[in-house]
């Protein structure tokens, strides 16, 4: 299943990757973020213009909309590890998503630009081979991929202001 969705920042997009290549950010959103427990992150790296981050934490889902054979996969927090590549000269960056026990793959390409403010662009691409069941699933963590980037880009302004 593929979406997009756009996160509108109140900075200029210098600022915004600034605030996307720093260490410290990421730390403060995830002990910000409701339902986000246990963070931790794994590699950090740059590397002249190129920023790589990868992190795990516990998750949570509101799983109650879910139909029985889905809540095997997904309980109701999940561990989540996430890795963020950006190539900061052309504000172009990848973010890969792991459940771990759920058999579905998650990312999304991005692109921040604009001045005064920025735009996130995420073209998002969920994937579950498992057949039949596997669409439902993909439409549920897509629906919950979009909840959660609503608050993300919320908290992600209020962090702007420290860059």
């Amino acid at each position: 299943m593929k979406f997009e969705d756009n996160h509108r920042l109140n900075k200029p997009a210098a600022s915004v990757l600034k605030m996307y290549s720093d260490r410290e950010y990421f730390g403060k959103k995830y002990a910000t973020l409701a339902g986000v427990k246990d963070f931790e992150i794994l590699e950090c790296e740059t590397a002249g213009n190129k920023f790589r981050i990868k992190h795990r934490s516990q998750q949570k889902s509101d799983t109650s909309s879910l139909p029985d054979f889905a809540r095997k996969f997904l309980a109701e927090y999940n561990t989540v590890i996430q890795q963020d590549t950006w190539d900061l000269a052309s504000g172009v960056g990848r973010l890969e998503i792991e459940i771990k026990g759920v058999p579905i793959k998650i990312s999304a390409d991005m692109k921040v630009s604009g001045t005064p403010n920025a735009t996130n662009a995420f073209n998002w691409n969920v994937s579950c081979g498992i057949p039949l069941l596997g669409g439902k699933l993909e439409k549920f963590i897509a629906e919950d991929i979009k909840t959660k980037s609503a608050e993300d880009a919320v908290l992600s302004n209020k962090l702007l202001a420290d860059y």
